[in-house]
Order: C-alpha cells, then sequence, then structure tokens
C-alpha cells in the first residue's frame, strides 16, 4: 500500500483511489440552549416604622437579577412582569405589630384591583417580630407590577436587617416558571 499525502488519498497495486473512502456520518445539528428564565431579588434594609394599613412595603434594593424579563422601580417598591409567562413569588417580612391584630402581607398589583396572595402570622410576637412569609404562582401578561402591601387593618413595623430572628428586614424574588416562548 503507498500513501499518496500530496493527494490525501491511499492507492494500492498502482489505481488510485482503490479504497473505498469512508462516509462520515451526519452531524446532527446543534441544538439551541433553552432560555434562561428571568428572576429577580428585591430587598429592604432599613426600618420602617408605623408603616400604615395598605401601604406598599418600600423594597428598595435589588440584590440578583437573571434575564431582563422582570425590572424593579424602587420609587413604587414594584416588580414589573416584561414578558408573558407564570411566575412564582416568594416573599418574606420581619413583622412588630402595633396593636393587637396579626400580621398580614398581601401580593397585590400595583392598583391594587388584583391579590395573589396572602400571608399572616396568627399570635405573632409583637416585641420580638416575627417572619411573614408567603409565596403565590400565576400566569401574567406583560406590563403587570406587584407590590407587597401591609393588609394587617393597622400600621405595622418591620425591624432594621439584622434583628433577630431574620437577617433582613423584608425580601421579595420572582422567578419565571415558565415563558410564553415555552408554550
Amino acid at each position: 500500500m503507498i500513501i499518496d499525502a500530496s493527494l490525501g488519498r491511499a492507492t494500492c497495486c498502482g489505481f488510485p483511489g482503490s479504497f473505498p473512502q469512508p462516509v462520515p456520518p451526519p452531524v446532527p445539528p446543534i441544538p439551541l440552549p433553552p432560555t434562561e428564565p428571568d428572576a429577580i431579588q428585591v430587598q429592604l434594609a432599613t426600618a420602617q416604622t408605623a408603616l400604615a394599613n395598605g401601604a406598599a412595603v418600600p423594597l428598595t434594593t435589588v440584590s440578583r437579577q437573571i434575564g431582563n424579563g422582570l425590572s424593579f422601580n424602587a420609587a413604587t417598591s414594584a416588580v414589573t412582569v416584561n414578558e408573558p409567562g407564570v411566575y412564582l413569588f416568594n416573599w418574606h417580612v420581619l413583622v412588630q405589630a402595633t396593636a393587637e391584630n396579626d400580621p398580614v402581607i398581601s401580593l397585590q398589583s400595583l392598583d391594587g384591583q388584583t391579590v395573589l396572595g396572602l400571608s399572616g402570622a396568627p399570635n405573632a410576637s409583637t416585641t420580638d417580630g416575627t417572619v411573614v412569609s408567603g409565596s403565590a404562582v400565576a400566569a401574567l401578561p406583560a406590563g403587570t407590577s406587584w407590590v407587597l402591601v401591609n393588609a394587617t387593618g393597622e400600621p405595622i413595623n418591620i425591624p432594621v436587617a439584622g434583628t433577630a430572628p431574620s437577617t433582613y428586614a423584608a425580601s421579595m424574588t420572582v422567578t419565571e416558571v415558565s415563558g410564553s416562548e415555552n408554550r
């Protein structure tokens, strides 16, 4: 057998190309990576005294953000859904009730017309504070904005970050579970 490097093929017995050339297998298409879900986490790190009933919990800081399907407006404390999809909301608020009512936090639309979830703390300690946590899942259209609201029926206090039993004053995380491109 003679290998002719200049022609890039093998020959035998004087017959060029007498060995069958291997046929390369078909190359499968490279799959595109799935769209990464959008997510945002916003927090409040300062104390709030006498947050009025019906007032938005004043979240102030974006601590993490993935993608651009969600945005935050510090002036309204609202997270806006920029792309239609299914979203999971999780929230935690360290609350000290100022009187007899149990603390209640509502996740609602910025205009107050839609409530996605309520969370409360029955028999909460008014001196040490208690963490009020909740979650909600909803299919939402683009352009809707969502806030956490004091729904206790009276003012509440939100202690400073780092006060036991919590290392934060308030936190809300919104994660896209399924976007419109996945349907």
